[in-house]
């Protein structure tokens, strides 16, 4: 058998270090290759052909088409072939929306649609790795954007060679090694012309300002940034498990993540920052630097008290020593109230909810604590009941207490923070008089005595 020409020998071997040196492969993983039909997925894919025996790998092959241009159904059509003539099986599939989703861009919105493609063909064949053809002139093209127009540590460590189930082979391997592969395998891979095109930013740094600096400055430009890359994100990946470790966040009993406020004050300002920005990522929030401060800021000063409102519908803000971050909760009195139906069920839109409402003549034999449930004498209450928002100024006289009590100043008392207090509903009688404080209290008006003969029970079920 004569030896394959030395470009495909190289660029097998360069993957083959890259599989090794980064842990992409225990063996016997099933695999999803990303290909486009491009020089780079192009030459992965028959690279993986060559190496799937030594790793035992399970190879299927996934190809999405964006029909944002002309000619990309021939480029579904090329995949397809290819993956056909390799004896593999493949998953090919045309975008059923193009326009771009409101709020992201054209760009972002292709990008959101190919990963949410990969990860159904993955979960659908029992995939454990997807592998993209991201090069080290990818890498480098990346760090560079995320310098010019605004990054932290963490964005300077460019693409993860191995994150989730994504992994990277070719990341170690240049583009010009996959064009040669390519060559000399005589394939045409498919050519994307929106590659040239300068209107994207990407391309003005891959076609002009790259070029620029390699000719001029620096010939190992591309190498030496994918180093920085490969250095910062391992500091990165570092610091963020120190600040883990000094700062872990725990559930917000109000919905939502917190940190106690003294414990992110003890740690370096830098490690501040780590700690507030996971706390917003478990949140599922990508903080940008100037909310990020803006929120160190608040945590540092001598406020008891305040909010930062984040992007979408959350927020930070200082809680009875903690820094708290959740949705931001509707204001007071702002959903309409909702009638209930006694006896029966009724949904709660406005709180995700559903109360369900009976009336027993039997006295019962335990009493609950008034969380998701109360019971109360139903000859002490007006018909019809209604649930409605905290309204300020709201009056009742709790449970075992003789004298009314602000509800507000009842919440105070009950630690429930000022933001999440319109989101409590208040169950009214016919007369606007409050008898149940839901989650909290019932009025003591209403309790059940030895004289009552009717026990009218409410029930919430849901958020």
């Amino acid at each position: 058998m004569s030896q394959e020409p030395r470009a495909v020998r190289d660029l097998v071997a360069t993957v083959r270090r890259t599989i090794q040196e980064r842990g992409l492969f225990k063996g016997g993983e099933r695999t999803l290759l990303a290909v486009s039909g491009g020089p780079d997925s192009l030459a992965m894919l028959h690279v993986f052909a060559r190496l799937a025996p030594q790793y035992d790998l399970d190879l299927h092959i996934a190809h999405f088409d964006h029909r944002l241009r002309e000619g990309s159904g021939a480029d579904a059509a090329f995949v397809a072939r290819q993956a056909a003539a390799l004896g593999l099986p493949a998953t090919v599939r045309a975008a059923e929306e193009t326009a771009p989703v409101p709020g992201r861009s054209p760009e972002e919105t292709a990008r959101d649609r190919r990963q949410s493609f990969l990860q159904e063909v993955a979960e659908g064949i029992g995939a454990v790795r997807i592998a993209t053809a991201h090069t080290m002139d990818d890498q480098t093209e990346t760090i560079l954007m995320r310098m010019l127009f605004g990054t932290g540590p963490r964005g300077l460590g460019g693409i993860t060679p191995l994150r989730w189930w994504y992994v990277r082979p070719l990341i170690d391997a240049r583009r010009e090694q996959t064009v040669a592969f390519c060559r000399a395998l005589r394939l045409r891979p498919r050519i994307d012309p929106t590659n040239a095109d300068p209107a994207f930013r990407r391309n003005v740094i891959r076609n002009e300002t790259i070029p620029f600096l390699t000719s001029t400055l620096n010939a190992g430009l591309t190498e030496s940034i994918a180093r920085l890359g490969d250095i910062l994100r391992d500091e990165d990946h570092y610091l963020h498990g120190l600040a883990l470790s000094q700062a872990p966040p725990e559930p917000n009993p109000g919905g939502g993540s917190r940190l106690p406020v003294e414990a992110i004050r003890r740690l370096p300002v830098p490690i501040q920052r780590r700690a507030i920005r996971y706390l917003f990522s478990v949140e599922g929030y990508e903080a940008g630097a100037a909310q990020t401060e803006a929120v160190r800021r608040l945590v540092v000063s001598d406020k008891t008290s305040g909010s930062v409102d984040l992007a979408g519908p959350l927020s930070a803000r200082l809680e009875y020593g903690f820094l708290v971050v959740s949705r931001a909760p509707s204001p007071a009195g702002s959903a309409t109230p909702v009638e209930l139906a006694v006896p029966g069920e009724t949904d709660l839109p406005p709180w995700g909810a559903r109360a369900r409402t009976w009336i027993s003549a039997e006295h019962p034999a335990r009493l609950p604590d008034g969380i998701r449930e109360c019971v109360v004498d139903a000859d002490r209450v007006a018909l019809p009941l209604r649930v409605r928002r905290w309204r300020s100024g709201d009056r009742f006289r709790p449970l075992g207490m003789s004298r009314q009590k602000k509800v507000g100043d009842f919440f105070t008392d009950q630690k429930v923070s000022r933001t999440l207090r319109g989101e409590v509903p208040m169950v009214v009688d016919g007369d606007g008089s409050i008898c149940w404080v839901v989650g909290h209290r019932i009025d003591d008006r209403v309790k059940v005595s030895a004289r009552t003969t009717r026990f009218l029970w409410i029930e919430f079920e849901g958020e």
